[in-house]
């Protein structure tokens, strides 16, 4: 990596730095050391070192706030790119607000509120960059991030910019085309509706309250573990197969919501395989259900263990 390291430097195009690990930048806080984590300046200089970058094949990874995430505890070969310190998070041209990828959904819910704008309170529990929440099309309390989006403006794989429009997007549940084609969200455009800021304030405080009180939010997590499969929720699955509590090693199911799995510290992604694919056996042998994980994996080559 001293060549892309090199070039990232003389171009001014961010910062770099090589002692990061998965375990470092993930919610779920395993996986192995990562060659080189770049933080682009602007997005400009990110379409510089794509450009360059791209042909050499080597793995590229985008993180969020590193949740959603499941990272292999082989090291990564390969850059992972953070926009969590572009000096520009979002700006508001009246009720259209056209934020930047790495800018937190939580203090954009919280910003919306005090502004006076209504829509966004569901962002408020989801812990993820715009980046990330777009790609997964992440939702929360009956909402998704499909219905306040207007546009994205994304790079495919060939180094190609488009903007696309909402139903240009393939939103499903959990689910983008972004996801099938490597799309890599460079801005998005939100459309939000006006309202009084103690109105929209307290809503945003009642989701926070009801989030804490119901997931292990102060635990080391990677969110939601499995899709809800068609008329069912996954977290009454699991508790059916008495899996509350279940423990693999320091890899466990939360007590407090059992489609939640945590890391008591020190839990590895092996860890983690294995209480996972334990947990769908005995959905599928007592339900005949297979559950879906919808955990982004990183650096399982081609091994899908979900």
């Amino acid at each position: 990596m001293d060549d892309v390291k090199k070039f990232i430097s003389e171009n001014g195009l961010g910062e770099i730095s090589e002692n990061m690990s998965f375990k470092d930048c993930t919610t779920l806080k395993v996986g192995g050391k990562i060659s080189l984590f770049y933080y682009p300046n602007t997005v400009e200089n990110f379409l510089i070192f794509h450009d360059y970058f791209r042909p050499s094949g080597r793995p590229l990874f985008i993180i969020g706030s590193g949740s959603n995430v499941f990272a292999a505890d082989d090291d990564f070969e390969g850059v992972v790119v953070s926009f969590k310190k572009l000096p520009i998070k979002y700006y508001r041209v009246g009720n259209i607000y056209t934020c930047y990828p790495g800018c937190s959904v939580v203090r954009l819910s919280h910003d919306l509120a005090k502004a006076g704008f209504a829509g966004g309170e569901f962002l408020a529990g989801i812990p993820a960059t715009v980046g990330g929440a777009v790609y997964m099309n992440a939702g929360a309390n009956g909402s998704e991030i499909k219905d306040v989006l207007i546009s994205a403006k994304l790079l495919d794989r060939n180094g190609e910019v488009r903007e696309y429009k909402n139903f240009e997007l393939g939103f499903g549940y959990r689910k983008t085309r972004l996801q099938d084609e490597g799309l890599i969200v460079l801005e998005a455009k939100f459309k939000f509706n006006p309202e009084k800021p103690e109105k929209v304030l307290k809503r945003v405080r009642e989701l926070k309250k009801q989030r804490s009180a119901t997931q292990p939010v102060e635990q080391k997590c990677a969110g939601c573990t499995f899709q809800n499969p068609p008329g069912k929720k996954a977290w009454e699955l699991i508790d059916a197969i008495g899996f509350r509590g279940y423990k693999i090693n320091r890899a466990q199911v939360s007590e407090k919501h059992c489609n939640f799995l945590i890391n008591n510290g020190g839990a590895t992604s092996k860890d983690f395989l294995e209480l996972i694919e334990k947990i769908k056996e005995k959905v599928k042998n007592k339900f005949g259900i297979d559950l879906k994980c919808e955990w982004v994996l990183v650096n399982f080559d081609n091994i899908s263990p979900f």
